[in-house]
Parts: C-alpha cells; structure tokens; sequence
C-alpha cells in the first residue's frame, strides 16, 4: 500500500503545474473483450473546477475504444461539463482529452484519460508528461492491483474502486476520434521552454519556483531589504536583478559583488572607496562600489564571506544611510537598497560567531528561498531545452530525448544546480552538433550512474555524501543479489534482509525499471 502510495504522489509530484486546471483518470482492465470491465484506480485533479466523478469517469465508450484496438485518441471538448457525446467543434484554448491506452507486456492493461486545458506553449509539456506516464504506469499498473481494492487508501484521494460494466467493441458509440498519429520517431519530444513572467530568464514549470517567483514579484516595488538563500547556481543574481528590474529604482544602477571573491584586504576599498594617498598605492581618489550604486540596488553575493570587520561597517550604513571613504574624516549619504545571497546557513554562522545578528536581522526583511534543482526535477526538461537552443542555436522541437535518459536527468542530484545542466547541455552539444536525439550513452559519465543501469566499484570508493554513497550501494547489491539468484526477485530479497515487496520499493525507488521486467 505504501508502495503504491509513494508511486502515485512520484508521479503526481512530476506534473507541469501552472498550465490550469486539468484532471486524470487511470482505469484497468479486468477480464477479456466483449465482456470485460474497468476498474478505476486513481484520479486525481489541479485546480477547482475540474472535479472528476468517481461514478462518472471520461466517456466509457472512448475508453473501450481505446482498450480495444490500443490506440490513443485526443478530443477538443466544446464545454467545460461534462464530455458524453460526440466532441463539439471547440476552438483553441477549451479543454482537451487525452485518452491513451496503458500497455504492459506487451499487452493492453488500462487506459488513462488526461483532460487539460488545450493552452500553448503549456500544451507541450503536458503531453511530454502524459508519454512519460503512460509508458511507466502500464508496467506497474498490474502489481497495483491489491492496493486498487483499497480504493480511498491509495495517495489519499478521494477515490473508490467502481465497476463499469462494458458493452462488446462493436457496440461502442457511434462517435469516431480524431486518432491521434501511431507511428512517432524515437524518444520523446523536448517541451517548451517555459519562462517565469515575473523573473526574466528563469525557465521552469514547478510550482516551488512558481512560489519562489510569485514572492518577489509581491516584494519587489516595497523597497525592503531581501535575503536569498539558495545552492550555488540556483539563479540568485537573476532573482536579485528581477527585485530591482520591478522596484521603482529600475532606471538607477544595479551593482553586484562576490564577496567570496575579493581578497580581505581590497574588501574595505572595494566597497567604501578611498581618498587619494589614503594609503600606500591609492594614487587616485577612487569611488566605492556602495557610492556608485546610490539611489539602486546593491547585490551582496555569498554575504556568508564577508569579513566580521567589514560586517560593522557595512551595519553602520544600512543603520545611517552614509558612508565614508577610506582616510576621509566626512561621510556622504547613500541611498542603497541591499538585496543579499548565501549558501551557506547563516544562523549556523551566527552560531559559531562568524557572522553577526544584527546584520542578519538588517538583511532578512523578507527572505526567499530558492529551491535546488534537485527538488523541481520538472523543471530539468524545459532547462534542457532551453539551454540546447540558446547554445547550439536550434529549436527545441527538433530535438528528442530518450526516456532513458529523461529518468537519469531527473534522478540525478545535479549539485552544481542549473549551471551545472547548462554545462551538460553544452558538453552534448560539443559532442554530438549533429544528433537530433539526446541518448543515456552520450550524457556525461556522472548523469549516466543516476540511471541505475550499473554500479562499478570504483564508484563505491569515491568520496561523496552519505545519502548518494549509501544509494549507490543498494543499487549495487540488489543488481548483485538478482545475478547471484539467476533473477529470482523472492530469493534475491530474502538474501538482502527485505520482503518482496521491499524489494520491489526499492527497484522503483532507484529508477530501475529495467529489473521489473526480469524474471521471478
């Protein structure tokens, strides 16, 4: 039950928000043609106005449809009821139903109905999502067959086991879909790149980095100091450039500044400035950097590594609003607003006295979390895409990956973030400017063990975290186990301490879909 729970909120977790409303249905076969039945296992839906019925799914007609000659179908619904009958004429942007059948070894075990609104460019990214669904579901679906006699247990929807008693194929509906084309090229299309209104250069569809963005745009005119807390390459200096592209201090400069990157003994001029003969080698009188940004926005990079002495002199000029220049005795007024960023968990720095309180207190007026890209793996696509056509200056649509490979992005834990995918998308495109088609075998070396197809032991003995070696570990043993076993999953089990079923989380849980197939 847990299992099924765990692989229902995986693939829930995993649509494109931000498109709509939209509904799913997933039902499984039982019996043979002319006589069988559908069981409704799962649905689910986005938003408030759709609400599926559970005595009432898609049109049972289609779906028979559907299961009997294994073929999907798409429709354009008319209205935003109900969708008995024949499919209206509906312009583009009503609603769309996606029907497509569920396959597992090689036969037909269910179907899904997807219904969304018929919305470009977000239409893309949900049919990627519906391909990608049917072909996982349909291998599970026949071992979710105890947890569908649950009903309301599974994911905790609202959601009962109900028959529907079906009329033989030749007695469908009199009403013909459109089909949908059979015959695609290999892999999965690329989606759309999908950027975030309120923050110019952000791609993604999650709904973390919609809530992350839906915040700034709130805070951005108020003026108020702002702390980001994000991993490196999480697209900081993007947010801090869209909280003063939207403040009323746009047209005044905006200026930025690592301060992991200047040397302890340049940091004080850097920012303060210096009068000229202030020092050995100040030759000329030179500006600061919070001068220069007066009346703006001033963006304090990796503020976590700012020395403890500079930290009371940059408090004093958020206290006072001026400032004064090295071996000047004067100070000058500046009107600054600070926008900060750190890695690094600064109330743990306050802890072991390297960063002050009231600094921190000055800075977090509003803090935004930006989420890793680890914790958005929806987002992992539309970046890919993204990053392909700027670098390699080709559309997305021409190009298409492997589901293969789409499973090793999204379970790879891509600490370097979105710079380290654009450097991955830039390393495919330096190796492949010819593919139109982006493989497991042509991603870099690191990408390719998230797919779980192998584990040497010299991955074992790499220094890493704790989390990713210990992953790494059971990926070995339990493929070890299953060749040991000549692939008897029950006896592989029992020799790693788990139940079948344990056995059977795990190879999920990992992406290794490949083993489900196996015998035993």
């Amino acid at each position: 039950m847990d299992a099924a729970r765990a692989y229902w909120d995986e693939e829930i977790r995993s649509f494109p928000h931000g498109g709509g409303e939209a509904c799913l249905w997933v039902v499984r076969r039982d019996g043979e043609p002319g006589g069988f039945t559908l069981r409704l296992v799962f649905s689910h839906r986005w938003g408030g106005r759709c609400a599926p019925d559970r005595s009432s799914p898609p049109p049972l007609a289609r779906l028979l449809k559907v299961i009997s000659k294994a073929q999907g179908a798409e429709f354009l619904l008319g209205d935003a009821g109900g969708a008995s009958g024949p499919p209206a004429p509906a312009p583009s942007g009503t609603d769309r139903l996606w029907v497509e059948p569920l396959r597992s070894r090689d036969a037909v075990a269910g179907a899904f109905a997807l219904r969304y609104p018929d919305l470009p460019p977000w239409r893309e990214a949900v049919r990627l999502w519906g391909a990608r669904f049917a072909a996982r579901a349909g291998l599970l679906l026949p071992r979710l067959d105890d947890a569908a006699a649950e009903g309301a247990a599974l994911a905790g929807r609202d959601c009962q086991p109900t028959l529907f008693p079906l009329p033989a194929p030749c007695d469908a509906a009199a009403a013909t879909p459109r089909p949908r084309v059979s015959r695609r090229p290999p892999g999965l299309p690329l989606p759309r790149p999908l950027c975030l209104p309120e923050v110019p250069g952000l791609v993604g569809v999650s709904r973390e980095m919609a809530a992350c963005c839906d915040l700034v745009s709130r805070i951005a005119a108020s003026g108020v100091n702002v702390l980001l807390h994000g991993e490196s390459g999480t697209g900081k200096e993007l947010v801090a450039k869209a909280l003063h592209n939207g403040s009323p201090r746009r047209d005044r400069p905006f200026i930025g500044v690592n301060c992991a990157s200047l040397p302890e003994t340049l940091f004080e001029s850097e920012l303060f400035g210096h009068k000229a003969g202030a020092f050995t080698g100040a030759a000329r009188e030179k500006t600061g950097l919070l001068e220069a940004a007066d009346g703006g926005t001033f963006f304090l990079d990796e503020i976590g590594d700012m020395p403890p002495a500079l930290q009371i002199k940059l408090l004093r000029v958020m206290q006072e609003g001026r400032l004064r220049r090295i071996g000047e005795l004067q100070t000058r007024p500046v009107d600054v607003r600070f926008v900060a960023a750190s890695h690094k968990d600064l109330e743990a720095e306050i802890e072991a006295g390297r960063f002050r309180l009231d600094l921190y207190y000055r800075l977090k007026v509003v803090c935004v979390d930006i989420p890793p890209l680890r914790r958005r793996p929806e987002d992992i696509l539309p970046l890919l895409a993204y990053f392909l056509g700027k670098h390699g200056g080709r559309a997305a649509a021409a190009l298409r990956v492997d589901e293969e490979a789409v499973r090793a992005l999204q379970r790879y834990r891509w600490p370097g973030n979105v710079r380290e995918l654009e450097n991955e998308a830039r390393r495919w495109l330096a190796l492949q400017p010819a593919a139109d088609l982006v493989e497991v075998e042509q991603l870099s070396t690191e990408v390719q063990r998230a797919a779980g197809r192998s584990v040497d032991l010299a991955d074992l003995a790499t220094l890493r975290t704790l989390d990713e070696a210990g992953e790494l570990l059971e990926r070995y043993l339990i493929r070890k186990a299953l060749q040991a076993s000549g692939g008897m999953k029950s006896v592989a089990a029992r020799r790693l301490g788990l139940s079948r079923q344990g056995l059977y989380k795990k190879i999920r849980r990992y992406g290794m879909l490949d083993l489900l197939h196996a015998s035993g």
